[in-house]
Parts: C-alpha cells; structure tokens; sequence
C-alpha cells in the first residue's frame, strides 16, 4: 500500500541514538514494522504506537494529556505541557492535508496544537502523507508547508512535485 511505503521509507531514516517524536495516525504507526535499529529513544502521542514501541523492545515515552477515544491520541493543554522537555532529532507526523499556502492541518484544534509543539522541538520533521491528502485544506493549521519534508508517493500534482521537500517515491 502507499501508506506502508512511506512508512518504510521513514523508519529507513531513524538512526541509532536519536531522539524520535513520533504522531498519531496510520501511517505513522505503520513505520514501526520497519524499524531496524534498537539504540533509539521514542516519544509519541499515540496510545497503539507507545504499546507497539515498547512490546519492540525500544525505549518509549507517552505524552501525559486527554485521550481522544476514536484514535487514542493524547491531546489538549496537558500533552503540550509534557512536550517542552524533550529536544528530537527527528519526528514523523501524520496530517489530514497539504496545501501549498495553508501548510498541514487537522480538524481537531487540540491535535494540532500537540503537533504543533512537538514539531518546535524536532531539529527535522518529516510529513507522511498519501497522495490523497494533497490540495486539501482541514479546519487548524499546524505547521507552514516548508516546516517539513514531506514523504509521500505515488503523487501527480505537478505543482507539489517542483517543490524540494517533496520526497515523492
């Protein structure tokens, strides 16, 4: 599936020793079947990826904060409290859309204040997203356009392939 090889295109970026946010979501989610190397620190918001990270055998942090039921993400003012310590080398996020002048969005506004955060914190961040979320704006903006790498592929809108960060595969 497009999400699965995105997924496996951005655990091929995790290196030994870093410090990874991980976000909530599928894709996200799918990128930890293809981790390959142990000597790294993940912190995330998402109940399903804490559990799945730790049952690996990697060290796993979880956001303190609201639980949002339908996707387990820990959201709200509580989850952004528990963000300011930590300093990622790298994180991975998951958004609802990609727009050329409105950048990433979701439609929960808690969300996107988590993700946010996290991504102020992040020395790299990287975007995943499937071909079907370009071109589409959601109701909060978290995060310009050029805040992040974005991986994605099977992509054919000509505008979005001419930009640099696109990583289209």
């Amino acid at each position: 599936t497009q999400k699965a090889a995105i997924g496996k295109l951005a655990a091929s970026l995790v290196q030994p020793g870093s410090c990874i946010y991980l976000d909530a979501g599928t894709t996200t989610e799918l990128m930890i079947d293809y981790l390959t190397t142990k000597q790294t620190v993940f912190v995330t918001n998402a109940v399903a990826h804490a559990r799945k990270l730790s049952q690996a055998g990697y060290t796993t942090f979880i956001l303190g904060g609201e639980l949002k039921a339908t996707t387990e993400a820990i959201i709200g003012p509580e989850a952004v409290e528990s963000l300011r310590k930590y300093n990622f080398t790298k994180g991975f996020w998951g958004t609802n859309a990609v727009s050329l002048t409105k950048g990433f969005s979701t439609p929960e506004p808690k969300e996107a204040l988590v993700k946010k955060r996290s991504m102020e914190n992040c020395r790299k961040c990287y975007i995943l997203a499937d071909a079907s979320k370009f071109n589409k704006i959601s109701n909060v903006t978290f995060a310009g356009f050029d805040s992040a790498d974005i991986l994605t592929t099977d992509l054919t809108a000509g505008v979005y392939l001419e930009k640099a960060n696109v990583i289209n595969i």
